[in-house]
């Protein structure tokens, strides 16, 4: 039987063993996503999902809350957790409250890699968004021949970038960018599998039978997607951006840019936290996002313990075919696992928004965070506003109220408004 044609139900029945399916939190009661307990080939495995015919698998408050305490139970277990990620991302619909319970899932997503539980993504038909983030944090991932997979749809590449990038209509051209042939091309961890229930059972198995350590290597994992980057040019350094930095950053500190990425370190290595980020107000691409990690990385072995205070003022995740056609969502996660890992590592991981954040980005790097501050100008918004109009119409996109940010959980705390000089040059723009 088809694997991308099968209900969740099915293929959660597939995947486990006869007779040790166990249902785990309110999975009947939601409907539209299920978690259980079983095994497969007799080792005891968690397993979730969302359900694709019911909001096409889309993720809101009250998925996300059962995913997060699906992966707290992997966690204190150490048993391998299958996400069978068939999802067009965030419920849209729900606002900045699905942005909120995002950020919080992908956080407890991050804990449990690094944690070293084996995490394995079993994809349906669509992983587009978030849902691509909880895919390529994963160990490895599992295509079919008819998955599509990429930081964002193809109807929001076209809207975004236009169709000279991106014809959404032209099924051949979506499929040869981001179908399961054209992922797994990739090599590594991207495995196509024949597109039936007892394939992805089969290799599941065979994955979960692997007895090397599932530690979380990120020296490797960022050489690996640096080679990939190789033919990519780089961009030249910002004096624009490197003006802003001066904005945020106290005095005595140097200010200075790769790209559209910015660093502001203290002269004395005693001296206060490092400002790394992105405050360009364009979106972030594959390299940008590489940039970002290999910055931490830096930091953590020339300043070992330092804090760190991210900085985003971006509208969100590139749109263009390179960066698709290097695993975008791949690169963003890679940055957000790096944070995550040098936080693990004592350095504190604080995030400021004085500018703009959305989607994908914005959960990259408010997950690892341990708390989130944004100016009262901030524009925050579930997707960028072009993306989100291709989803859904008259969605609660964006908010500027701060109590609303607050009880949603999208940011924390607000910033000093002696920052104002930095509101209205991001405004200016």
């Amino acid at each position: 039987m088809s694997y991308s044609n099968a209900s969740l139900d099915v293929r959660i029945e597939a995947l486990l063993d006869a007779g040790t399916c166990s249902e785990f939190g309110p999975s009947h009661a939601l409907r539209s996503a299920r978690a259980a307990r079983g095994c497969i080939a007799g080792r005891p495995v968690w397993i979730a999902g969302t359900d694709a015919s019911r909001s096409r698998g889309a993720i809101g408050v009250a998925e996300a809350s059962l995913l997060c305490d699906v992966f707290v139970a992997a966690r204190a277990e150490a048993a391998p957790l299958c996400l069978l990620v068939d999802s067009g991302g965030a419920k849209v619909d729900e606002g900045l409250a699905a942005l909120g319970a995002f950020r919080r899932l992908f956080r407890e997503a991050l804990l449990t890699r690094l944690a070293g539980v084996p995490m394995f993504a079993l994809l349906g038909r669509s992983c587009f968004g978030g849902a691509s983030m909880l895919a390529t944090l994963c160990n490895a991932r599992l295509y079919s021949e008819r998955t599509l997979l990429g930081a964002s749809g193809p109807a929001v590449i076209q809207a975004l970038a236009g169709r000279d990038q991106l014809d959404a209509g032209d099924a051949t051209a979506v499929r040869a960018l981001m179908g399961g042939e054209a992922r797994a091309a990739l090599g590594g961890d991207e495995i196509l599998c024949a597109d039936e229930l007892q394939a992805f059972r089969d290799r599941a198995q065979k994955l979960m039978s692997v007895t090397t350590p599932h530690q979380v290597n990120i020296r490797a994992q960022h050489e690996r997607l640096a080679q990939r980057l190789s033919a990519e040019g780089a961009t030249p350094p910002s004096d624009e951006a490197i003006g802003r930095m001066r904005q945020l950053a106290p005095s005595g500190y140097r200010c200075t840019a790769r790209g559209d990425v910015v660093r502001a370190i203290a002269a004395d290595p005693r001296g206060g936290p490092a400002f790394i980020g992105v405050l360009s107000g364009a979106s972030i691409g594959a390299a940008t996002s590489w940039m970002l990690a290999d910055e931490l990385i830096d930091l953590h072995v020339a300043r070992p313990g330092t804090p760190v205070i991210l900085l985003l003022d971006a509208t969100g995740q590139a749109a263009t075919r390179r960066d698709e056609q290097l695993l975008l969502s791949a690169y963003i996660t890679h940055f957000a696992l790096t944070a995550a890992w040098v936080a693990a590592r004592n350095h504190r991981i604080l995030l400021w928004i004085p500018g703009q954040a959305a989607g994908a980005v914005y959960v990259a790097f408010a997950a690892p965070a341990e708390s989130v501050s944004a100016l009262p100008s901030a524009q925050l918004r579930i997707l960028p506003h072009a993306a989100a109009a291709q989803i859904v119409r008259n969605a609660p996109m964006q908010s500027t109220d701060a109590d609303t940010w607050i009880r949603t959980g999208v940011v924390d705390a607000l910033l000093d408004s002696r920052l104002g000089s930095y509101a209205g040059a991001s405004e200016s723009r």
